[in-house]
């Protein structure tokens, strides 16, 4: 890896941001009297992931299918 090149293009190289949100995650789904199913944090991982990229919408539109009125 060419870490100057990749400094000076404004990539992040320290590991300090994957391991504060790791921190994050493990919090919300740790709190007082939280429980979890690993089914469970794994589903609201996904739909927590997809919030924070901003394709929810995209992909409960390719999901849901209204009932007809």
């Amino acid at each position: 890896m060419n870490y100057l090149q990749m400094r000076n293009e404004g990539w992040l190289l320290g590991s300090g941001t994957v391991e504060s949100g790791g921190k994050q995650i493990k919090a919300r789904l740790a709190g007082p009297g939280m429980t979890w199913s690993r089914k469970g944090a794994e589903r609201l991982l996904l739909l927590r992931t997809q919030i924070m990229s901003h394709r929810f919408q995209r992909a409960w539109d390719s999901v849901y299918q209204a009932p007809p009125n």
